[in-house]
């Protein structure tokens, strides 16, 4: 009975680490785009796009001011000069809390910006490949 009650706890022991180690790993290139998209619903607009957004009709004009929604997000969560305080503080706690590095969000401008003709389709590449890059060049 003590061997069993033993064996039971060193695997609920083991379980714990093992999940505990798996909580800290970074984020996988197919999840960024979607923790991206998560942050800035969760967060929301830091301007008057969303509003313009949801005024217009013509199909154009929206695919223009989602983009434009999509780089200022990006742009917020590099904290880039110039962008919202709250806005970008907002979006950079979501992401880090989701695994993104800060080489991570420094890339995610660059990324958006080239990552056409639909946003999204190589974000996760794109930004892993950059953020190494950045890590590379801050290093001192």
């Amino acid at each position: 009975m003590k061997l069993i009650a033993l064996a039971l706890l060193t695997t609920s022991m083991l379980l714990t680490a093992a999940s505990a180690g798996f909580s800290q790993s970074p984020i996988k290139v197919g999840e960024l785009e979607e923790a991206f998209i998560d942050g800035v619903g969760t967060c929301g607009p830091s301007s008057n796009v969303a509003g313009s957004l949801g005024r217009s009709t013509d199909p154009q004009v929206k695919i223009a001011l989602r983009d434009a929604l999509i780089t200022e997000a990006a742009d917020d969560a590099a904290a880039v000069a110039g962008s919202n305080k709250t806005h970008s503080d907002c979006i950079r706690k979501y992401l880090t809390s989701h695994g993104l590095s800060d080489n991570d969000m420094a890339a995610l401008p660059y990324c958006v910006k080239h990552d056409w003709p639909d946003p999204f389709t190589n974000l996760g590449v794109c930004v892993k490949n950059h953020s190494r890059l950045e890590g590379a060049l801050n290093k001192k």
